[in-house]
């Protein structure tokens, strides 16, 4: 059973991500479009949208004995969050909702597997046990509810008079759209990638394993923003190639020839920026450095071709076409995405996707050629990747650009101490 908090503590969250008036906007366009759709009620398990639409943020989602928090967003009254109780100054110092419910002991194996249950009488509680509920499900993005299936069983046994209908649609169309602060958010996030960068290239020392750049990167980064995901430090000279692993590999030590490509994800108020690029120990065979300006060409006119009402797989044969008219084949399908709260959001720039830029968007741009087929277990493998990934803000007639790291400093230095 749930406890309703009477009234919070505090008038006005303490650490809250944005200002009120941001939710609000949140959340009148949450509305707007289950109007359309008629939807009656909105339950939100999934961290990422309750941090959205609440500013509700905890570090317990991934011990997933308990449920820190569910958001109930009713198209007819306020929202409502349900969070364990000792999560009440949490809910306050982060949220502006009014109406806090409270989980009593929620570590209680029968409490956590009563979740489903007091969830369901918030819903009736709300007037809406016998309407159209959406819920975290559907295509798009991949959204889903990050809850054991037989608690979201449970959870519609409850309300057997109800309709759950798919809601990620009409979740996406709100987060889709970033606002003046989310932007800014993203643009700091970015920012640190950059200044880090900055730092790399001028600390590399011959004798440095993939490892140490890892760590490098990661620690540049969070001198810069608050957090940072492993980060992406992949050397060529991995016996095996593993793209998009983590630099945990002590014995890649980097020599000359080597290429290592970065794409780390920190954030800032949750929000993912990314500038990936990719540096040679040493210079760059003529052809290679060939191949990288056309690229950085490929995405440059990717980038120019975006405007509103375009559809995004549009910039698949914007870049096929740049590669082709310089004698190199496309090897990937697709071309970037969107992004936010997540690293990868919608819209997918990708092959026969039909979904279109809309101003307000952010876009990651990203251009990657890769030819294995050099590769061998017998010789040392050296697959020759080239690529480079930034973002853009879709505005009335265009788009902008994020902040980057220059593109024509593409090597590491090989001279000097050894590390």
């Amino acid at each position: 059973m749930l406890i309703k908090q009477e009234q919070r503590i505090w008038g006005s969250p303490l650490y809250a991500d944005f200002p009120q008036s941001e939710y609000e906007d949140r959340v009148a366009r949450a509305k707007k479009h289950m109007e359309e759709e008629k939807v009656d009620l909105l339950v939100l398990w999934d961290p990422v949208n309750i941090r959205y639409f609440s500013g509700f943020q905890s570090l317990h989602w991934t011990a997933m004995t308990i449920q820190p928090a569910v958001y109930l967003l009713p198209v007819d009254k306020d929202p409502v969050l349900v969070v364990a109780d000792f999560f009440s100054g949490v809910a306050e110092g982060y949220s502006y909702v009014n109406d806090i419910r409270l989980l009593h002991n929620p570590h209680v194996t029968s409490n956590i597997r009563h979740i489903p249950v007091d969830v369901a009488d918030t819903v009736k509680d709300l007037g809406w046990a016998k309407g159209r509920i959406g819920i975290e499900a559907g295509t798009l993005g991949g959204m889903s509810i990050p809850r054991p299936v037989n608690d979201i069983d449970r959870f519609r046994s409850e309300l057997d008079g109800a309709t759950f209908v798919d809601a990620c649609d009409l979740i996406w169309k709100c987060r889709v759209i970033k606002s003046a602060g989310e932007i800014e958010c993203l643009k700091e996030a970015t920012r640190a990638i950059v200044g880090a960068y900055g730092e790399v290239v001028g600390n590399f020392r011959m004798g440095m394993t993939e490892r140490d750049m890892g760590r490098m990167i990661r620690r540049e980064i969070l001198e810069r923003t608050e957090d940072c995901m492993p980060p992406i430090a992949t050397a060529s000279s991995r016996v095996i190639p593993m793209p998009d692993t983590p630099s945990f590999y002590d014995e890649v030590t980097l020599s000359i020839g080597d290429r290592i490509v970065f794409e780390p994800l920190p954030t800032y108020k949750g929000y993912y920026g990314s500038c990936c690029r990719c540096f040679q120990i040493g210079p760059l065979p003529d052809e290679a450095l060939r191949k990288a300006e056309v690229v950085d060409k490929a995405q440059a006119e990717a980038i120019a071709a975006i405007k509103p009402g375009v559809q995004t797989k549009h910039l698949m044969d914007v870049i096929a076409g740049v590669l082709r008219d310089n004698g190199i084949e496309p090897t990937i399908e697709m071309a970037g995405h969107g992004v936010g709260l997540n690293p990868h959001e919608p819209p997918m720039i990708a092959e026969e996707e039909t979904a279109v830029f809309e101003a307000g968007m952010v876009i990651a741009v990203e251009v990657w050629v890769v030819d294995w087929s050099g590769q061998s277990l017998t010789t040392t493998p050296v697959p020759e990747v080239f690529g480079n990934e930034d973002y853009v803000e879709v505005t009335r007639d265009g788009c902008n650009r994020f902040p980057s790291f220059r593109k024509d400093i593409r090597c590491l230095p090989y001279t000097g101490r050894v590390a």
